[in-house]
Formats: structure tokens, sequence, C-alpha cells
């Protein structure tokens, strides 16, 4: 055997070991739970066929599986009645999938109907059209306030449900 031989049958099995780590390696670099990508002004937007269109926008999004961590959030919802529902919040969790948006800290939901919700935590259900608000909230309509522990709203902001501790500030005209 010269000595060419053995220089071609170990470069061969280099070749085939190093391809066995690298393919070790991608497989483990890809499979890792801790993958994180982060996205510049991320933005989603969706119309339905029942008129429905929606559209949330951040600042900053960090992308995690199948859920989006949002930083600087703004969105916008027209129902199926044509109202327009408006979303400002510091943080949220957007899971893709479900279409759920979790947001928390100072939530700003309000209409050009003059409604204000305002909140520290909520869920908001997209497919279901169902808003929950969970921790110090307030309805503003006007001069009028409802406060409430929780709250959660449906039907295009038709149907509206306080719990806990609820007070409510009427001014007369």
């Amino acid at each position: 055997m010269t000595v060419f031989d053995m220089l071609i049958k170990n470069t061969a099995k280099l070749t085939i070991f190093f391809s066995f780590i690298s393919i070790l390696f991608q497989s483990n670099l890809f499979s890792n739970e801790n993958l994180e990508i982060e996205i510049d002004k991320p933005k989603f937007s969706e119309k339905g066929l029942d008129n429905r269109l929606y559209e949330i926008k951040a600042e900053k999004g960090i992308q995690r599986e199948g859920n989006l961590e949002l930083y600087i959030v703004e969105g916008k919802l027209r129902t199926e009645s044509g109202i327009w529902i408006y979303l400002n919040a510091r943080k949220g969790n957007f899971d893709q999938v479900d279409n759920l948006i979790e947001l928390n800290g100072k939530i700003n939901f309000y209409t050009d109907e003059e409604d204000r919700f305002q909140s520290d935590n909520a869920l908001f259900s997209i497919n279901d059209n169902l808003v929950e608000f969970n921790k110090n909230v307030k309805h503003i309509r006007g001069n009028n306030i409802i406060t409430a522990d929780e709250s959660k709203i449906r039907s295009n902001f038709n149907h509206i449900v306080y719990m806990g501790n609820v007070s409510t500030f009427y001014n007369i005209d």
C-alpha cells in the first residue's frame, strides 16, 4: 500500500467523521428549546371572510417556538359590525396557533365610539371576539367611569360583564 492510498483512506474516514459531527451539531442546534429569533418591528394582519380585519404590530419581537413575545404593542381590529377596536400595551405574547394575545403593562383598548378600557393584564382572543381584563380594570365612557377587579367583553363591545369589587361613577349632565 502506498502513502497515497493511505492518505485517500484517511481522508475518506475524516470526511465521514466530520460530516457525522456536523449533522449531530446541527440537529442539536435546531432542536434547542431555547432558540430565540429577534424580529424588528413585527407586523401581523389578516382579513377574514366575515369582514373582520386585524393588525398587530410591535417595536420588537422575540420568536420562541409558536409564541412571539412583543414589546410596545399596537393593534386594531374591525368587528363584524364595523366597529374599530384599538389597543396599546407595553408587552404582549402572541400565540400564533390559537390567535391569542396576552397583554401586560398599561393596557389600553379604545373604540371610535369613545369607549376606553384600561388594565394591567388582558387576554384577547381574536377568533372568539373576547377580551378578558383582569387587574386594575377601568372602563371610561365620556365622564362616566366603572372600575372592577375583572371584566369580560364579548359581541363587539356590546356585552360587558364586571366581576369582583366594582364601583361606578356616573356624571349626570
